[in-house]
């Protein structure tokens, strides 16, 4: 797999503004952001396509229609049509959104591209995106899409394999153009940012002041998302949640809740966060049911103290190698280096709650990409005793959301400590 050079790339969009582009566009009356916040994203594709040789991006995931596009719908839990963003290297051909006739209004009231080109719902659509593409002059076109690692396509691979046959010019990946777009958060973004982190932190609390032994994960989590819904977390396609895991014996992680009913001496970790307007939460906390024990205590400080060291690394200019290493330090200082679950300490996060760069170890993708003010990382440097009799097995992790500053770095996430949550057991009469 090889690594695009993101320090690159990223300097090619350095200083690109919104108005670098005259295009058409509308108001749509359930827009998510402002037009200038979508030309700006496609002002800094333009660059990037300038400098890669691309005539133009065909957009297909999820995410990547919405963030271009700003489209939005239930319908991408059905797997059968694609919904699909073009967005030519010539602003003055101008983007088109290509969507089945059922989602007419919802391309009208939410995106901000003027041209939407719809075809009939029962028709096999690849035909009509061969002829968008064409009708925008793009028929012997090198087009790039979501071919590289970290993205996907939104159509399965028989719709691909017509459209990339059914087109006389090339199809080649565009994921380092997509992912270096998405890399740096504009202002507009990062106040959805900060309000998915309020809103998690919120949940958060809920679910740990009602802990009690015997309560199932499937309870506690109903606590924390009726409470993060309250407040304001995102129904829709792409959920608000949390993974939560449990048991005096826990290897699971990334764990849907289940039946389990905790116990007192029990920790209970939960994993990601709320969703506000489609941008992700991702970071953990751990709560004990009554007092933990001495070895709780013990290894749940240490990872407390890498991730601190990790963020502490965070500044412009630094790699993610660097800040990887950072937290490191603690693990081979205090003896669990060969414990190390990853092979990095974190990553980015935006709409996806994984994105890169990554922070990881030298050779890890795109871990040589320098951080850059707007970039928002998250922390979590982890260990486990998998395979260690010395020592209770268990998974011994925290994770932060950071945004990477002018100066150096803000953590999103100070709302609730990262000292371990001692939940006491309330006396039964």
């Amino acid at each position: 797999m090889s690594d695009p050079n993101f320090n690159a790339l990223l300097a090619v969009t350095k200083g690109v503004k919104a108005g670098d582009v005259s295009v058409a566009d509308k108001t749509a009356r359930f827009a998510e952001f402002p037009v200038d916040e979508y030309k700006l994203r496609y002002a800094k594709a333009i660059a990037l396509m300038e400098d890669q040789g691309l005539d133009a991006l065909l957009v297909t995931q999820y995410e990547n229609v919405r963030y271009f596009t700003g489209y939005l719908s239930l319908l991408w839990i059905s797997k059968f049509r694609p919904y699909v963003g073009l967005l030519p290297r010539d602003p003055a051909k101008g983007p088109s959104l290509i969507v089945p006739g059922q989602e007419t209004g919802n391309a009208e009231e939410t995106s901000w591209i003027k041209d939407l080109y719809i075809y009939p719902d029962q028709e096999p659509p690849v035909p009509h995106i061969l002829k968008a593409i064409k009708d925008k002059g793009l028929a012997n076109a090198k087009i790039g899409t979501e071919l590289g690692f970290g993205l996907r396509l939104g159509m399965n691979f028989q719709q691909f394999s017509e459209l990339r046959d059914g087109h006389k010019g090339k199809i080649v990946d565009g994921t380092p153009i997509i992912q270096t777009v998405r890399m740096v958060k504009s202002q507009a973004e990062l106040s959805c940012i900060r309000k998915a982190c309020e809103i998690s932190q919120i949940g958060t609390r809920a679910g740990f002041e009602a802990l009690q032994p015997g309560q199932s994960l499937k309870e506690i989590m109903a606590t924390i998302c009726s409470a993060m819904y309250k407040a304001g977390a995102e129904p829709g396609f792409q959920p608000s949640m949390f993974t939560i895991t449990s048991g005096a014996n826990y290897k699971m992680v990334n764990s849907l809740a289940t039946d389990y009913r905790v116990k007192e001496g029990d920790l209970v970790m939960i994993d990601a966060g709320a969703v506000y307007q489609g941008y992700s939460t991702d970071y953990i906390r751990q709560a004990s049911v009554g007092e933990p024990t001495k070895e709780q205590v013990k290894y749940y400080d240490i990872a407390v103290r890498a991730n601190n060291a990790a963020i502490d690394k965070i500044r412009p200019g630094v790699s993610g190698t660097d800040v990887y290493e950072a937290g490191m330090d603690v693990f081979r200082a205090e003896g669990v280096f060969d414990y190390n679950v990853l092979t990095i300490v974190g990553h980015s996060v935006g709409m996806d709650v994984h994105e890169v760069p990554w922070l990881g170890e030298k050779g890890v993708y795109s871990s040589e990409t320098n951080l850059v003010p707007g970039m928002v990382v998250c922390i979590e440097p982890v260990f486990g005793g998998y395979n260690d009799p010395e020592w209770k097995k268990g998974v011994w992790i925290q994770e932060d959301k950071v945004l990477v500053t002018e100066t150096g770095h803000e953590i999103l996430t100070n709302g609730i400590s990262k000292d371990l949550w001692v939940q006491p057991v309330l006396q039964r009469a």
